[in-house]
């Protein structure tokens, strides 16, 4: 067994010394005056959630989630009933540096027959032993925990967000994506991490719905017999909320790293989340028998006010934000699908058809897309809008080289 032990700890010295020829970092003279703390005082955990704010204070492109939102998301999100998670922060000379977050999706592994530790909440200045030590720290625990691979940015599943900028640095994102510097990817690759997939989303104008789209809206409708269901005041979406979601964990069943949300979760979403919705941004397709077969959802961007607003709903978080669900030039597509059945017969069209009505009637110029995976078909009716290309992320992964 020794023998054994020997042999992948001499492969694990291979790796290190290839990466360290085939990337740009030497990461065989790592700072060795790096100190990794795991987060558990209050203190600890503000100082987490505040580091990011801190790091892209000169950012012009940075959105700052809010405080009670990040602090729900780690200690409150239901997924912590089958996900473990630890968190770290990096110090370097009694300053913070750098922080990450592991986690351990229980159901994930079990769903997809994985061995997976996944690592989120990743932010660090420009410095490779720092990201270093706080992969490694992730690293350890999945070694220890018996894990065999490390996957990320991403958080408990793909209702989160999840992605490493790659390509779009110059633009700012929706809030329920993530934004980072250009160094991110580059140190994340000089660490041994390549590519597992990457998620693209499109900035389009708005303009009068094509003639091409309008024709074939008409011919899905009549063909299929479904309409979208109109709602005369917000409180019927708590009715249909369950549904909505309920129907995403179909239509989502295959997509990277998406998980089945069970009851609890998704009465979180809808408790945390509908207070932003309107009733005209929301389209639902039913059949004939009044079934939801198909769903978007939509919010007008919050970027701008999340930024006046630092964090924090007071004193005048809540205003920027009420401002900007009332009037503004740009809407955000969070939430799209049809259910699997449906997949591949373009009744999709309806609601992208009934959505850019709204929107000129709404006087929103450009729509930011959801975040869609690169070989997703859906992307292609972006061809028949003036859309441009805007935002890549990509979420990565490293074998642990476990000895089993």
């Amino acid at each position: 067994m020794a023998k054994v032990h020997d042999f992948f700890i001499l492969l694990r010295i291979i790796y290190f010394i290839y990466i360290n020829y085939q990337q740009p970092y030497n990461i065989m003279h790592m700072d060795t005056n790096i100190h990794i703390k795991e987060v558990e005082s209050k203190k600890d955990l503000q100082t987490f959630i505040r580091f990011q704010r801190s790091l892209y204070k000169n950012c012009p492109h940075y959105v700052p989630p809010l405080d009670r939102e990040q602090k729900m998301a780690l200690q409150k999100h239901p997924a912590l009933s089958f996900c473990e998670r630890r968190l770290w922060l990096a110090y370097k000379d009694s300053q913070v540096v750098g922080r990450i977050a592991g986690i351990i999706n229980h159901k994930y592994n079990a769903l997809k027959n994985k061995k997976r530790i996944r690592f989120g909440w990743f932010d660090m200045i420009n410095d490779v032993s720092v990201a270093h030590a706080l992969i490694s720290a992730v690293e350890d625990w999945g070694r220890q925990e018996k894990l065999n691979e490390i996957s990320g940015p991403s958080r408990y599943s793909n209702m989160e967000k999840q992605g490493m900028l790659i390509d779009g640095f110059d633009e700012t994102p929706s809030v329920s994506a993530e934004y980072n510097y250009a160094y991110y990817p580059t140190i994340i690759e000089a660490l041994g991490f390549h590519k597992e997939v990457d998620y693209i989303q499109y900035k389009v104008k708005v303009k009068e719905v094509p003639d091409k789209i309008k024709n074939l809206n008409t011919y899905i409708s009549n063909k299929y017999n479904i309409k979208i269901k109109e709602f005369k005041h917000k409180k019927e979406l708590k009715t249909y909320g369950k549904a909505l979601l309920k129907a995403l964990n179909e239509s989502y069943v295959n997509i990277y790293n998406f998980i089945p949300l069970n009851d609890e979760e998704i009465d979180f979403h809808i408790k945390n989340n509908l207070y932003l919705i309107q009733k005209d941004l929301v389209n639902v397709l039913v059949d004939e028998n009044n079934s939801l077969v198909g769903f978007s959802l939509c919010v007008p961007s919050l970027t701008t006010a999340l930024q006046k607003a630092k964090g924090s709903l007071f004193p005048f978080g809540w205003y920027y934000i009420q401002k900007a669900l009332k009037k503004n030039t740009r809407v955000d597509m969070y939430l799209t699908g049809v259910l699997p059945k449906w997949s591949g017969s373009g009744i999709h069209i309806m609601y992208h058809c009934k959505l850019n009505e709204i929107f000129i009637r709404k006087g929103y110029q450009y729509a930011i897309t959801n975040q869609q995976l690169e070989y997703n078909k859906a992307n292609r009716i972006w061809e028949k809008y003036d859309a441009e290309l805007l935002f890549t992320r990509r979420c990565y992964l490293k074998n642990l080289f476990l000895n089993e």
